[in-house]
């Protein structure tokens, strides 16, 4: 039964559709949400198979009025990027290239590099296809105007000034020494300058350092001046500010996962980068034109707006998607589709790339009908039902029997599930017995799953030969399972079985699909065991010779650690290069060299 209509306005505005789970499948804009809204419910006769698919699934609505339908259309923008509805385009972050993010929505705002675009109101510019250029930008933003770039937790009570306050490259709000609206002040203006309006900027901070020299605060006016020196010097290699020549070429073509687009930043009359993306969501039948423009309504929503766009197709609500973009940015903004001359080559070229960006698409997502292929030939193999979808693998990692850590990784349809390894302390084992070490961590492991009622491998892999296998064997026996369990020793690949005693042989030919998959498997469980066993060991000697220096906490054995490396290298360092490291101070420095 279609949702009631009758009572929505005849305004501007944003709808969200909703199916029976009360989900949001749908967010739609409209310069009238009455005609448009009634548009869904009338004859099916014209509509796309996409849009009666859609219908069918309405089973609520709800809308939101807006002033002016610019306002809805970045609203529009903002709710698909909330809810990710089905049957929206929906924008799917570039990884490769950071944003800067400033924390707007904390109390005393941080700038940062971030690799991900996150709903977290942040507010967030970029992608920049220049990382060098970027981190230099942010250095002497710190400089000009000395935002926090640490991640400290400021609760009122007042804290110690790190190194970046007692070199002017932070106001210290932990410290109390700015006030939350002055501070404010200054994030907002780093804010201006990263949305290019750098005039505006220099203009208010001439203003301020004159009226510093009017009251004789001196001090204060050249500490302005020197920021507007600095400033005037950054503009002309701001990445972001828009010039002349610049512009973004924007091709997409469609893929199995979704629709792929190339994106090309010229600046300058100069191509400087290139960004991949891929849009999900939609359906098949969803036209370029409305790819593009879903594409345009959500990047720009928090990166640059070049003067210029091209584009391979003219899109739906063009004027009202420039007069936003111009709003936005502060400049006049062009969309283009051009038919011939260097314009056209950079977007055919654009074209070329999103195509090859799909191709490769395909490729990566081989590796999973591999591995299918490879667990249908170990079933056969090893002669199991059903197919081996979850493989949890074991090994032991000691030196000499200290620090013994066993180490659990889990792969599930043929591909590792990090998220589920799991570490194991050895506690029941002394000196080096790896076949027992072994039955202890089986035992634990598949005690806690008995005890969670959670469901158990479809076979269990043992990095080991025979003596390995049988231990394992014996814990499961003693716990009345009976999980298909087998060993892989590195020196010949043989794979042991249990069904004689944990002396059966498979020898499988090194090309077999099957022996391959095992030993990733294997090789997975022995590299996470090592690492684990290093970080035991580590932390013990860290421990042993650290923690009784009085003064000294985790956070400061941190810092000592990353600094040095090691414990041999702290204690071969002298008092001046300990008290380089951040939160050491000379005192504390002598200490740590007399208690080491």
């Amino acid at each position: 039964m279609p949702p009631d209509i009758s009572r929505i306005p005849d305004s501007p505005g944003v709808y969200l559709m909703k199916d029976r789970s009360d989900t949001v499948i749908y967010v739609g804009k409209a310069r009238s949400l009455k005609k448009r809204v009634r548009q869904y419910f009338q004859s099916q006769k014209n509509q796309s198979p996409k849009t009666k698919i859609l219908v069918g699934h309405i089973e609520d609505l709800e809308y939101i009025v807006t002033d002016f339908e610019v306002d809805a259309l970045v609203l529009e923008a903002n709710l698909i990027r909330k809810h990710k509805p089905r049957y929206n385009i929906q924008l799917k972050d570039d990884k490769r290239y950071p944003y800067v993010k400033v924390t707007i929505n904390s109390r005393f705002p941080g700038i940062y590099i971030a690799r991900r675009r996150l709903m977290d109101g942040a507010i967030y510019f970029g992608p920049y296809t220049n990382v060098k250029a970027i981190r230099k930008t942010l250095d002497i933003i710190s400089r000009i105007f000395q935002i926090r770039r640490c991640h400290k937790k400021i609760t009122g009570k007042q804290l110690r000034p790190c190194l970046n306050s007692h070199i002017r490259r932070c106001l210290a709000p932990c410290a109390g020494r700015i006030s939350e609206d002055e501070y404010m002040e200054h994030v907002m203006s780093v804010v201006r300058f990263l949305k290019g309006d750098v005039s505006g900027l220099v203009k208010q901070l001439e203003n301020k350092m004159n009226d510093f020299a009017d009251t004789q605060e001196y001090e204060a006016a050249s500490m302005v001046r020197d920021q507007l020196v600095a400033l005037r010097s950054l503009s002309q290699q701001q990445v972001s500010t828009a010039g002349f020549d610049d512009r973004d070429v924007i091709a997409a073509v469609p893929g199995e996962s979704g629709q792929f687009v190339q994106m090309f930043y010229v600046r300058d009359g100069n191509m400087v980068g290139k960004a991949d993306f891929l849009l999900t969501g939609g359906s098949i039948d969803t036209e370029m034109p409305d790819v593009l423009a879903g594409f345009i309504k959500q990047y720009y929503q928090d990166s640059p707006v070049p003067p210029e766009i091209l584009v391979e197709h003219e899109i739906p609500d063009k004027d009202l998607i420039i007069k936003w973009l111009t709003q936005r940015s502060g400049h006049h903004v062009r969309i283009h589709v051009p038919l011939r001359g260097y314009k056209k080559k950079l977007l055919d070229m654009a074209g070329k790339n999103a195509k090859m960006s799909m191709e490769l698409a395909k490729l990566k997502g081989k590796p999973h009908e591999t591995a299918k292929q490879s667990l249908v030939q170990l079933k056969e193999a090893l002669s199991l039902d059903p197919l081996p979808d979850r493989i949890e693998a074991f090994d032991i990692s000691n030196i000499s029997g200290t620090d013994a850590v066993g180490s659990m990784v889990v792969f599930e349809n043929g591909m590792p599930a990090r998220g589920e390894y799991r570490q194991f302390n050895i506690k029941t084992v002394e000196g080096i017995d790896d076949f027992a070490m072994i039955g202890e961590v089986v035992l634990r492991r598949y005690v806690r799953l008995i005890g969670e009622q959670k469901n158990m491998p479809d076979l269990i892999l043992i990095d080991g030969g025979a003596g390995q296998v049988s231990a394992a064997h014996g814990s499961l026996k003693e716990l009345g399972l009976d999980i298909p369990l087998i060993g892989l020793a590195k020196k010949f690949e043989h794979i042991v079985t249990t069904k004689k005693g944990a002396g059966e042989v498979i020898i499988l030919p090194r090309t077999s699909m099957a022996l391959k998959l095992l030993m990733q498997i294997r090789d997975e469980a022995h590299r996470f065991a090592v690492s684990s066993h290093r970080r035991r060991r580590a932390a013990r000697l860290t421990h042993s010779k650290l923690d009784g220096v009085p003064g000294i906490g985790t956070l400061k054995k941190r810092a000592l650690i990353r600094y040095f490396g090691s414990v041999d290298d702290i204690i071969n360092a002298s008092v001046e290069e300990l008290a380089q490291v951040e939160g050491i101070s000379v005192k504390l420095a002598e200490r740590i060299l007399e208690h080491l």
